[in-house]
């Protein structure tokens, strides 16, 4: 090996130093409003940056023992300190995050009770609530149809004929046809249940969506949070409303509603880009949720 590849070789260390220093200071200094970067990356490059230059062989010549020696107690001391502010802010991380999954459970599931109730009232009526007072009117009406069918028909006793010979009832017959017959409501019930009766049950009843999906008996059977109607339209962290916007868009020859719904005030830390949870789409007919689950 010659003289200059060994001299080469003193600055390999100095010059992974510098470098290294360098690229976080740049990569900290770059950081936008957007993407901000923390100052342990900061101090870390300064850190390394003055290391790298106190390990040139032409600055190490020039340093006795003693300063070498303070040198060395500052440069432990410093590691010591940017390993623990390393834990401190991975530590902090875990427990954001934690708080982020949190937080946004409770917005996402807000956003799907909107959303279930905005779809509901789009197979009803064709279009979707204008705004939430549009909204929570419909989610109270007692609008949604419950269809209610028992009994099948067969080749014996086809549909047309059922109907033409009046065994096609609705549940307020119940009563009066199981008197008529001389058997209790009940055992009329069980024998249509089970296809031993010629009567079939086939009717349509109406309830509200509330009835449906938001009381405390069914939110508690689906393991859901309890739902509170003036809550609906408001983030559940901050109190801001959704933004709820809706349009038309023309799909194969046909004009099709579109739906969006957006959070104000998307969680995380200030000066870093946060994720904005949102439904559905204006140019778009669909009502997909961003958020992974």
């Amino acid at each position: 090996m010659n003289k200059n590849n060994i001299d080469l070789g003193k600055y390999v260390i100095s010059a992974f130093l510098l470098l290294s220093g360098s690229v976080s200071v740049v990569k900290f200094l770059l950081g936008d409003a957007l993407e901000s970067q923390p100052w342990g990356m900061f101090f870390a490059g300064l850190a390394l940056i003055f290391v790298g230059v106190i390990a040139l062989p032409s600055v190490l010549d020039k340093i006795n023992t003693k300063d070498y020696k303070w040198l060395l107690v500052v440069g432990v001391l410093g590691s010591l300190g940017l390993s623990l502010s390393v834990v401190m802010s991975v530590n902090e991380e875990i427990v954001f995050q934690e708080t982020k999954v949190q937080v946004q459970a409770q917005t996402i599931q807000r956003l799907k009770d909107i959303r279930e109730s905005q779809l509901s009232h789009k197979s009803i009526y064709g279009t979707y609530a204008l705004d939430f007072d549009s909204l929570k009117s419909f989610i109270k009406a007692v609008v949604v149809p419950v269809t209610y069918n028992m009994g099948s028909f067969h080749d014996t006793l086809p549909e047309r004929k059922s109907f033409e010979n009046g065994y096609v009832i609705k549940r307020l017959d119940l009563d009066s046809i199981s008197s008529i017959i001389g058997v209790t409501q009940l055992q009329l019930l069980s024998d249509i249940e089970e296809d031993n009766s010629p009567f079939k049950i086939r009717d349509t009843t109406y309830t509200s969506f509330f009835a449906e999906n938001f009381t405390q008996e069914e939110r508690i059977s689906s393991k859901l949070p309890l739902f509170k109607m003036n809550e609906m339209p408001f983030n559940p962290l901050t109190g801001e409303r959704f933004i709820m916007k809706v349009g038309i868009v023309e799909v194969g020859g046909l004009w099709q509603p579109t739906l969006l719904v957006q959070d104000p005030t998307p969680f995380g830390r200030e000066k870093v880009k946060k994720d904005t949870l949102s439904f559905g789409s204006i140019s778009e007919a669909h009502t997909d949720g961003n958020w992974r689950n």
